[in-house]
């Protein structure tokens, strides 16, 4: 009889704790964090994609989840709070892909998302497309080398340089430094001069400085196109110049000019160059170079 009256009395102890911290919990409710901004992206190559963006600079959140989505992709990443850039690989080019990044806070999210609609593109850095091929070389005009580029030949599937002379209409840029002055045309030329071949191509957006790689131009929001034909730019510069330009065709192009050892003309006396990078967007009118992105703000 002691011994169930023991039981008894524990067993009502342990009611009265249970009720007492059910009385003085509270459930916590996580606040809803602000959105990440400034959604940017950029393509690394025919299947693979790099998207970046601004962290929310006010309230709390844990991480982010990115969505993508596109024809034959439904998936959502889960990605660390410290993160501020991700890159997709498996992708297909022509394929619009749309990241739509949101920000978490335990089980809460960001009421809106940042998102970009963005696209792979082929990377050419060599003639015949392969890692171990020749440079892109274009030469000044007087050289027989060919001072004028194709950005991608159907035919052959690959970039194609020709002599602007003898090139006819089907060179998109080439180097024509004459009659400017302390150009290609001096003993020590301290600038570069291309032209742009329109109706052939047509610059979009502004000229990008101190670029070493195509993998760094990112872009947020549309481009514009720009009337100009002539550009010039100085020689020396620790960094090359890239910008975008759109075929006749319709189809995308980023293009490099790098710089190597400070400057961007390399070689001597009529032999003069520059070496060129493509990231080319092989099916027209999709959004690799910041035009016609839907979102991206």
């Amino acid at each position: 009889m002691f011994k169930y009256k023991s039981l008894l009395a524990a067993m009502t102890l342990v009611a009265l704790i249970m009720v007492g911290c059910n009385e003085n919990t509270t459930n916590v409710v996580d606040t809803v964090p602000n959105a990440p901004t400034g959604m940017m992206a950029t393509s690394l190559g025919k299947d693979k994609i790099a998207v970046k963006w601004t962290a929310p600079t006010a309230g709390t959140f844990t991480g982010y989840k990115l969505k993508l989505t596109g024809t034959g992709m439904d998936t959502t990443f889960i990605v660390d709070k410290t993160t501020g850039g991700y890159e997709v690989s498996g992708l297909t080019e022509g394929t619009k892909y749309t990241f739509a990044l949101t920000s978490v806070n335990g089980t809460a999210m960001s009421a809106t998302a940042a998102t970009i609609t963005w696209s792979p593109a082929t990377r050419f850095t060599t003639l015949d497309g392969t890692p171990t091929g020749n440079a892109i070389r274009l030469y000044e005009s007087s050289s027989s080398k060919g001072s004028g580029l194709r950005l991608y030949d159907p035919t052959t599937k690959l970039p194609q340089v020709l002599t602007v002379s003898g090139g006819g209409d089907s060179w998109d840029i080439g180097i024509d430094n004459k009659g400017i002055a302390d150009s290609l045309d001096t003993g020590s030329p301290g600038a570069l001069s291309f032209t742009i071949n329109n109706p052939r191509a047509t610059l979009i957006g502004k000229i990008y400085s101190n670029v070493n790689s195509l993998d760094d131009i990112y872009e947020t929001a549309d481009l514009t196109v720009s009337s100009q034909g002539t550009y010039t730019l100085p020689n020396s510069s620790t960094g090359g110049y890239a910008f975008v330009l759109k075929t006749a065709e319709g189809n995308f192009a980023k293009v490099l000019f790098k710089s190597i050892g400070g400057k961007i003309l390399q070689g001597s006396g009529t032999e003069r160059y520059v070496t060129v990078e493509i990231s080319y967007q092989m099916v027209a009118g999709v959004p690799h170079a910041g035009m016609n992105n839907s979102g991206g703000k």
